[in-house]
């Protein structure tokens, strides 16, 4: 899994090259604590924001992996999932050829809002923190005309990746189930490492690492860092390369396998 790791690595040194001009939180009074908050609220800023948390998960996720706690590991490819889903979401009117809608203007509203009305005292706070309908933001992203689908299949995609790790979050049974193993049957609590839960998780983290290297491409451009943009396709290429599989190609083609009843089984299930 050194690809991995490696690009890892490429992602923090990317990340940290698109924030060095984007503007720092500053320290803002909230009761009587100070804290770090941005005073600016704009698509760029949000944009970082969840590149931030895209790439530190995928940090987290490589540990989760290698340990094989493959549950804590489906519970955050589910965060990961929607990073990715938001950062095309609010690139959109930057680099997608659109308007920003009150969609983005409300997603921005609440994504900045505070947690608690009363800083000082959360039972006594009001206010709740109100969230866009996911719905609603995949529709946007289908009728961009930038995913090359057809926006009804691209919101089924996207629903059903959506829908594959959902189960882990919530702590469905069926998942559940997935901790049992040996003999005799018991649950491992510590991780599965060495079982064919743990390969599968290797299996599907290609898909991970590979949609941070696209996110990260996706993010350059929004914050209009050509340097980044072209290091990103490069290493995408040698990721290609090394992994022996690639993610490019004609997404109507990829939609069709995915409706077979048994797809194609990409190079990257032997890595």
């Amino acid at each position: 899994m050194s690809i991995y790791q490696e690009t890892n690595e490429f992602l923090v040194e990317c990340f940290h090259e698109l924030e060095a001009p984007v503007p720092s939180p500053v320290p803002t009074q909230l009761g009587s604590h100070v804290s770090l908050r941005y005073n600016i609220h704009q698509l760029e800023i949000a944009i970082i924001q969840k590149l931030a948390r895209y790439v530190s998960g995928l940090n987290a996720s490589l540990l989760l992996l290698e340990a094989g706690y493959t549950q804590e590991l489906g519970a955050l490819f589910r965060m990961l999932d929607e990073f990715h889903e938001d950062i095309g979401f609010l690139a959109l009117p930057i680099v997608g050829g659109i308007e920003i809608t009150d969609t983005h203007k409300k997603y921005l509203d609440h994504f900045f809002q505070e947690e608690f009305d009363n800083p000082d005292n959360a039972i006594l706070s009001t206010q709740k923190r109100e969230t866009i309908p996911r719905k609603k933001i995949r529709a946007i992203i289908a009728n961009s005309g930038q995913i090359g689908l057809n926006p009804h299949d691209s919101q089924e995609l996207s629903r059903t990746i959506s829908q594959i790790y959902s189960g882990y979050v919530h702590g469905a049974s069926c998942h559940i189930c997935e901790m049992v193993g040996g003999e005799p049957l018991k649950y491992h609590l510590s991780g599965m490492p060495g079982t064919h839960r743990q390969s599968e998780f290797v299996y599907n983290y290609w898909d991970y690492a590979y949609r941070g290297l696209i996110t990260t491409v996706l993010a350059a451009k929004a914050l209009g860092d050509g340097n980044v943009v072209d290091k990103g396709y490069k290493y995408i290429e040698h990721f290609e390369n090394v992994t022996g599989d690639a993610g490019s190609g004609d997404a109507e083609k990829l939609m069709k396998r995915i409706k077979r009843k048994k797809p194609n089984k990409p190079m990257h299930a032997e890595l």
